[in-house]
């Protein structure tokens, strides 16, 4: 088959479970200990709305801030950047939102704020916080065994269904979480984004400019929320060593783009979800309303327990409890705990999963072996239930047989990727985007190849 001339602006993600060693597993987890990492939203917006502790006024139209920002510029490593404290304690009818980040940052977040608006009376299950069970919800939180609190299915609920919405109680910038490390002799170091390596006293942070006594920040975007509870009520893992909000952040946060900074969501009910490595629920994070969604991968039964995967699912049992370390528990889901020979099985299903996805994207193999070993991942995958990552399987298949110059099986396989993509990610973010820019790409090759048969056929 001739390749066509068009270029799929394409590049696969480089949190695919086949590209993850362990060692950048444990690295990532480092930097946000719940990696379920979204897409990409759109670069920062540039709004009038841009105000910090220097800013004179704050009277302005549509500023959602209800107390001035703290700020330091010794948190990034760009001279006179700084990152700063926005809350907004009328958010959420009452129960607060803080923002650590940049003024630039803070000032496009103020329509996704707004947006927001209409869905708060929807919130039936903020209050009370530690035991919930509301009949008009599809799920109750409750005391598990074990576990401390967990949610659980009241009804049936379907596959691709939305179980719950969850608004922000905190946003951080990744810069106010150095990465910390070990060396060979057991001293703790903390790194920041930039690379440097520095011994760092529990409880403070580090930036370009030396050691930031974070704490003041993290107690203000605290104590600047409505609705304290809700955060000081979630499970901790390193009590004493850090601000109460920081281990609650790195304890419970979700790894997200906002406005093209890297940053840490905490969603209260959401993180009220335990881990299993082959769960039923998925979070997804929408860019334009700031809202955490999870959703169903499968029909849920009633009082069956609704949980999501900490980790990047589809790892075999070894990576998983390495990557399961930094929560400090030995999981006990049903993948986990099933009997030696089907996890050995599982294993192996994974492993040539790895197998197939390097052997399938080398230049050297041919159409046909690709088109068997299509039908091989797919067949694995379905067995494992890695239907969350189904639309970044068949974006890397739409990409492959496009080269083979197979534009039609791009296009099928391109077409369903956006539509798993768009149930399980951001639907304005940057994968959906992109997947829907090489569909049209794949899309005008097929128009111009009609068009010349048109033409033949009239002459």
């Amino acid at each position: 088959m001739a390749k066509p001339n068009h270029c799929l602006a394409f590049s696969p993600r480089l949190f695919s479970i086949f590209s993850l060693t362990i060692n950048l597993v444990q690295s990532l987890q480092t930097i946000c200990e719940n990696p379920l990492f979204s897409p990409l939203s759109a670069p920062p917006k540039q709004s009038p709305l841009l105000v910090n502790d220097d800013s004179i006024s704050f009277d302005i139209p549509n500023l959602p801030w209800t107390h001035r920002p703290l700020c330091s510029t010794s948190f990034s490593d760009i001279p006179g950047e700084k990152f700063c404290v926005f809350s907004s304690s009328s958010y959420n009818l009452g129960a607060g939102v803080s923002f650590l980040t940049t003024p630039e940052t803070a000032a496009g977040l103020v329509a996704a704020i707004d947006r927001a608006a209409d869905q708060w009376a929807e919130r039936k299950h903020f209050k009370p916080q530690e035991e919930i069970q509301h009949p008009a919800l599809p799920y109750a939180i409750i005391s598990i065994p074990g576990k401390g609190k967990g949610v659980i299915a009241t009804r049936k609920i379907n596959r691709f269904e939305t179980i719950m919405r969850s608004f922000p109680a905190v946003i951080a910038d990744n810069a106010y979480f150095p990465r910390e490390e070990e060396d060979e002799a057991g001293v703790k170091f903390k790194v920041t984004e930039g690379g440097t390596r520095k011994a760092t006293p529990a409880g403070e942070s580090v930036g370009a400019k030396g050691f930031v006594k974070a704490r003041k920040y993290y107690q203000r975007a605290l104590e600047q929320l409505g609705d304290k509870q809700r955060v000081l009520s979630l499970a901790r893992s390193r009590k004493g060593e850090m601000h109460v909000l920081e281990d609650v952040i790195r304890t419970n946060a979700f790894g997200m783009t906002v406005n093209g900074r890297d940053c840490k969501g905490l969603y209260p009910e959401i993180a009220r979800m335990n881990h299993a490595c082959d769960p039923n629920a998925f979070p997804r994070f929408t860019s334009k309303d700031l809202v955490m969604s999870a959703v169903a991968t499968r029909d849920i039964m009633p009082g069956e327990e609704i949980t999501i995967s900490y980790i990047p699912l589809g790892m075999p049992t070894s990576y998983r409890a390495k990557s399961l370390g930094n929560w400090h528990f030995k999981c006990s889901c049903a993948l986990c705990a099933a009997p030696a020979e089907a996890r050995d099985a599982s294993d192996s299903r994974r492993e040539r999963l790895m197998e197939l996805f390097y052997a399938m994207q080398d230049t050297e193999t041919q159409y046909d072996a690709l088109i068997d070993w299509t039908r091989e991942f797919i067949e694995l995958a379905q067995v494992e239930r890695l239907i969350t990552k189904i639309g970044e399987y068949y974006q890397v298949f739409m990409k492959l047989y496009y080269d083979k110059g197979d534009p039609e099986s791009a296009k099928k396989y391109g077409e369903a990727a956006l539509y798993f993509a768009e149930i399980f990610s951001d639907p304005e973010g940057g994968f959906c985007t992109s997947l829907r820019e090489d569909l049209q790409v794949v899309e005008k090759v097929l128009a111009e190849a009609k068009a010349k048969v048109r033409g033949r056929e009239y002459t």
